[in-house]
């Protein structure tokens, strides 16, 4: 069938540039069907068989015009219903709140991407909720053992001041100036748009803390800069506050990066046992955290491995595409 496969984006390549679009993409044609990219409501086809929308928030108009063709509608996305920061549900305009109850009831299935976010869409009248977990693609993201990388931390994010708060960067810093004097040779290396309104204050503060030499801001990178990055850590660190699955977290733990990070939000369904779990708020519980992976090359490689397992095993892209075959075969055909 021809799929309408929407997202609000600013242009049509940030279809190919994230794995949570460009993998469904892939998957729906790889089962046989026609897609049609569409990132503007306006240019809405109208002869297409299934709409699947991403992001309820966004996804409204699309819905409406499908729902007057008469065609069936798949939604997926994250609300972030727990999260108690800036991003979270409770703190969005009353409009938007008001979009994405709409969204919910009024498209035939709702996915979501992990059993706290399922329940949060649930809570707010989801008519028809599922949970399909993300993929992380073993063909794309390979494993590279623990020994042979290099002594810095790594931690991906939008630098946006809502995000470095999220995701805690200042937090990562501060922890690593405590850790920095018992290690030497380690160094942090945060990438994230320059241009973000967050970045000069992270900069300030890593004056402010003398780590100049020690920390390393990589802007933007593409995806096998990414990779490459995530085969080359010591560790991947992301003590956040609240995450809808932690897609970074997952793509470094299959590479092989053992992980620092928090219980919360969709994280310890995603890591299991197979990460360092702290306290996001707590700059010596995180300092300690990377204390302890860095001081036990044992540890720090036994966890390497069963975290490469764990999101092997778990959220393969494999299993996401039999997933969707399901859903299709169920709901749609």
């Amino acid at each position: 069938m021809k799929i309408c496969f929407y997202a609000r984006l600013k242009e049509d390549w940030y279809f190919d540039l994230l794995d949570f679009y460009s993998n469904d993409i892939k998957i729906f044609k790889e089962l046989g069907h026609e897609v049609v990219k569409v990132h503007n409501w306006k240019m809405l086809p109208r002869d297409c068989d299934l709409y699947f929308i991403w992001w309820w928030s966004s996804g409204i108009i699309p819905i409406i015009k499908a729902n007057r063709l008469s065609k069936p509608v798949i939604t997926i996305g994250n609300i972030h219903y727990y999260d108690m920061s800036d991003q979270g549900y409770f703190q969005r305009p009353f409009y938007i709140k008001q979009f994405i109850k709409y969204s919910l009831k009024h498209s035939d299935v709702q996915i979501a991407t992990a059993k706290i976010e399922l329940e949060g869409i649930k809570k707010l009248g989801a008519v028809n909720p599922i949970l399909i977990y993300h993929a992380i693609d073993s063909n794309k993201y390979s494993f590279k053992p623990n020994e042979n990388r290099e002594d810095f931390l790594l931690t991906l994010t939008q630098l946006t001041k809502p995000n470095i708060q999220r995701k805690k960067v200042k937090e990562i810093i501060l922890a690593f100036a405590n850790v920095s004097p018992l290690f030497p040779k380690l160094k942090l290396y945060i990438v994230g748009n320059k241009k973000d309104d967050g970045y000069a204050d992270l900069l300030e503060l890593v004056k402010n803390q003398k780590l100049d030499n020690k920390v390393e801001f990589l802007d933007k990178v593409s995806d096998t800069e990414k990779i490459d990055l995530y085969q080359r850590c010591r560790i991947y660190i992301q003590p956040t506050s609240f995450e809808g699955f932690g897609m970074a977290i997952a793509e470094s733990m299959l590479c092989g990066a053992p992980v620092i990070t928090s219980r919360n939000g969709a994280v310890p369904e995603v890591c299991g046992d197979s990460a360092v779990y702290v306290n996001p708020d707590d700059i010596k519980d995180i300092s300690k955290g990377i204390e302890k992976l860095m001081s036990d090359d044992i540890f720090r490689n036994n966890l390497s491995i069963s975290g490469y397992e764990r999101i092997r095993d778990l959220f393969s892209y494999e299993v996401r595409k039999e997933n969707i075959r399901l859903l299709l075969d169920k709901y749609i055909n």
